[in-house]
């Protein structure tokens, strides 16, 4: 249970670092030249555009505070295995960052006509944090 645990804390702090990254590029303080490769790919489009906000709230904040969350609550579990609480937490932030990034997904495909390798990657690794929090919810209902 540890190890997973571990693993999610490791994606929470690498989806952190993107959102972060994200979050600089949105601002202004980071460039995003790697990231634009044509007018389908281009995080400037999907980053800076007309659905970056919500409710004058960067995405990519968003996107920091809900690894920043996970991450706290993956070291919680860590130091607690037992507790189910933290469990359900894990399963149902890591549900609503997965919906959230679905939603983002089809603004990219159906709206905006472009991708952001940032938001793509960001876009994977809370899949893989939902289904690594599956497994943790799995194995907690088998004790």
């Amino acid at each position: 249970m540890k190890k997973i645990a571990r693993t999610i804390l490791a994606f929470s702090i690498i989806g952190l670092l993107i959102s972060i990254y994200s979050f600089l590029h949105n601002q202004g303080f980071a460039p995003g030249e790697f990231c634009t490769l044509s007018d389908t790919v281009n995080c400037d489009i999907v980053n800076k555009g007309p659905f970056s906000q919500i409710f004058g709230v960067p995405v990519s904040l968003i996107g920091v505070i809900g690894y920043l969350f996970l991450a706290i609550a993956s070291c919680m579990k860590i130091r607690e295995p037992q507790d189910r609480g933290i469990t359900t937490f894990l399963l149902l932030a890591s549900f609503s960052g997965l919906l959230f990034s679905l939603y983002l997904s089809s603004l990219e495909a159906f709206i905006l006509h472009a991708w952001c390798v940032l938001c793509l990657s960001s876009q994977l690794l809370i899949l893989a944090i939902f289904i690594l929090c599956g497994f943790l919810f799995m194995e907690r209902r088998a004790k």
